[in-house]
């Protein structure tokens, strides 16, 4: 089976000037890539209060966090030109175009809300998430639990026949 590709970012802050510090997505065999984003020079503005939210430290992303040259490179090649389904399009188009711009590059891949692919409305995609999350004993406020979470909702849905099968 093929699965559809996920993405979970974690950004710097909500603000306007926002920039991505870590990301988790999944490739077609539903494997997890995981990585945190070591900023650029000119991104500098860091709101720490968010660090309780993400548990990440600007320290952190500067001395472990991948180039974003190299989660450009690593993102783009996993995803393949695949659409990538996310929770919030507005802010991840956002947060992308800052990345690849980054490097003067367009996003490779479309961007698509994850309810058009479980036909279901946000409230309701929420509540299942949220539902399976918890019998999984997984937490949706981490990235990779997350990415989890919407894989083993896309296998139980498809199994159960309520969603088309994805063929990448």
């Amino acid at each position: 089976m093929e699965y559809p590709r996920f993405l979970v970012l974690e950004s710097s802050s909500y603000e306007e000037d926002a920039y991505p510090i870590a990301a988790c997505w999944s490739i077609a065999d539903g494997q997890l890539k995981d990585v945190m984003i070591r900023p650029e020079d000119e991104w500098r503005k860091w709101d720490a209060s968010n660090e309780d939210r993400h548990g990440i430290t600007r320290q952190q992303i500067e001395m472990v966090g991948e180039t974003v040259l190299d989660v450009i490179r690593e993102l783009s090649e996993d995803v393949d030109k695949q659409p990538v389904f996310v929770s919030e399009p507005f802010m991840y188009e956002k947060w992308l175009n800052t990345l690849y711009g980054a490097y003067g590059a367009e996003l490779p891949f479309d961007i698509v809300p994850m309810t058009e692919l479980f036909q279901m409305h946000e409230a309701e995609l929420q509540e299942e998430l949220e539902n399976l999350s918890s019998n999984l004993l997984l937490d949706l406020k981490v990235p990779e639990e997350k990415v989890r979470t919407c894989l083993e909702l896309y296998a139980r849905l498809l199994e159960a026949g309520l969603v088309e099968d994805y063929n990448g």
